[in-house]
């Protein structure tokens, strides 16, 4: 399987972190923002010229039945959805899963459920994920191909987590629409 979040966000910095079963006002209530009606709508790299480069921006998509809300960082280098304090408040009372690739070699994936991390993997230990649960996120890690016996050059671990996950987790979008104008808003600071 190839992974289609992928195919849309690509080999440069990206983070995305998707919730399962809320609904665009919940999204934006976990995260703390009061946003202007309506909310301003950025296309993948058009984020910069509204909001500026050292904000938290997000791009989110709630995409109607199919059962998860995603949260793309317009500006990936800052991984807003993978700081422990959002990913736990995104999870809380459901569960969250997030892919951030910060630098070439470096990619992280978390799985949270209930406002707690189960599950944390980073690419650069070349170590399986750790934490409560890691479980099911080895696993899809492992079905990915990570964790070999023997390294392959051809192997994208960006590429890889997002399949892991997509297949994992049951994730799937309209690359179309996650590449076009989305909601954008701006998270509040918070400490972590």
């Amino acid at each position: 399987m190839a992974s289609t979040l992928f195919d849309v966000l690509g080999t440069e910095w990206f983070c995305v972190t998707a919730v399962r079963g809320l609904r665009q006002t919940d999204v934006l209530a976990r995260l703390g923002v009061d946003g202007p009606d309506p909310l301003p709508r950025c296309p993948i790299d058009g984020a910069i010229e509204h909001f500026g480069p050292d904000s938290w921006a997000v791009r989110f998509h709630c995409p109607p039945g199919a059962g998860w809300a995603y949260v793309f960082d317009a500006f990936a280098q800052v991984g807003v959805t993978f700081r422990e304090p959002v990913l736990k408040e995104l999870s809380r009372g459901t569960e969250a899963v997030s892919v951030w690739k910060l630098l070439d070699g470096t990619t992280r994936v978390a799985h949270a459920c209930d406002g707690e991390i189960l599950a944390l993997f980073d690419s650069w230990m070349f170590d399986p994920a750790s934490g409560k649960g890691p479980d099911r996120l080895n696993r899809a890690l492992e079905r990915a191909g990570f964790f070999p016996d023997e390294t392959d050059d051809d192997f994208s671990d960006p590429a890889a987590a997002l399949e892991a996950v997509e297949s994992e987790f049951g994730l799937t979008v309209d690359p179309q629409e996650v590449a076009g104008p989305l909601p954008t808003v701006v998270v509040p600071v918070r400490a972590g």
